[in-house]
């Protein structure tokens, strides 16, 4: 059984990845993941160099329903998903797969990622089912958004002013000086994240 020694310790074979998605709108179950990227990491938040991220398109089952303000931001062109990419289902066994030959010991999954992992943990819900999703990742989330929250209450909690005045990814990535390749393409986002909180743990106290 392979073990990725790369890998933060106190996780006790489990492995953190980075997640992120873009969606058709903001309300799970009724907008859609139409792109999606897991990227593992190493002890030191960096892409694990021996795992291929999982990326992937995803052709939205109900166009109809997306949010204007949703494919502003993401800029994907949903009627060439539609003809080009795999439906939901076809791609949830090839994450399935993918998950698999991760390898990881007995009953270990991924540690997720994200910045507001809420939303992505609404929609992987929708996605996968609660079961599938219980099996493939951790109870114990990290999420540079509420870190960076609770870094703005203790800033508060002293008297002073809030660290971070916006706590979405593109505004903490500019404030803290960290590029982004593509913003809004769900695996420069997810590396973003990663870089994001990787910053955070090597800011002082």
């Amino acid at each position: 059984m392979p073990i990725h020694p790369n890998t933060l310790s106190h996780l006790n074979g489990n492995i953190m990845c980075a997640i992120d998605f873009e969606t058709t709108g903001l309300m799970p179950g009724h907008h859609e993941i139409i792109q999606i990227a897991v990227q593992p990491l190493d002890s030191m938040l960096e892409p694990l160099k021996e795992i291929r991220p999982f990326y992937t398109t995803i052709a939205p089952e109900y166009p109809e329903r997306a949010e204007g303000a949703a494919q502003n931001v993401h800029g994907l062109n949903l009627q060439i998903l539609k003809e080009t990419s795999l439906d939901q289902w076809k791609v949830a066994d090839l994450f399935d797969e993918w998950f698999q030959r991760l390898e990881l010991p007995y009953r270990k999954s991924m540690v997720p990622l994200a910045h507001n992992w809420a939303f992505e943990a609404g929609f992987l819900k929708a996605w996968l089912g609660l079961d599938c999703m219980n099996a493939m990742f951790h109870p114990h989330p990290r999420d540079s958004m509420l870190l960076a929250i609770s870094i703005n209450d203790r800033a508060i909690m002293r008297g002073e002013e809030p660290v971070y005045p916006s706590v979405s990814l593109p505004a903490m990535c500019k404030q803290l000086g960290i590029q982004t390749i593509q913003a809004h393409d769900a695996l420069s986002d997810a590396l973003a994240e990663a870089k994001l909180y990787q910053t955070l743990m090597r800011l002082p106290i």
